[in-house]
């Protein structure tokens, strides 16, 4: 679902991130973007953000909540010792004003 979307979200934000801050976990930092895409859509789909054709349904959600499920989602997943949290929720903030900036521009 979504696929194509999500493909060119994540190929916008691999060309425009900044790749400094996140050094430290630059071996999965292309994986992490494309996880975060899946993330992404699932919590609007589950928030009732978008329908399941991807259409935008009119409701809000917080964006600080946003960022908030699609980390405790993320480091679920996988098997952090807390040291990194600070910086995936700086990446999943910069995923987003991303996503927010191609939106405007595709």
């Amino acid at each position: 679902m979504f696929e194509e979307w999500k493909q060119q979200m994540a190929g916008f934000v691999r060309k425009r991130l900044d790749r400094r801050p996140y050094r430290a976990i630059a071996e999965t930092l292309d994986a992490d973007i494309e996880e975060l895409g899946e993330l992404y859509t699932s919590v609007l789909l589950e928030n009732g953000v978008i329908d399941a054709t991807g259409e935008d349904t009119g409701l809000d959600f917080d964006e600080d909540d946003l960022i908030e499920a699609m980390l405790e989602r993320f480091l679920q997943r996988h098997a952090y010792d807390g040291e990194r949290d600070a910086l995936y929720a700086s990446l999943i903030d910069a995923y987003l004003r991303l996503v927010e900036e191609a939106s405007e521009d595709l």
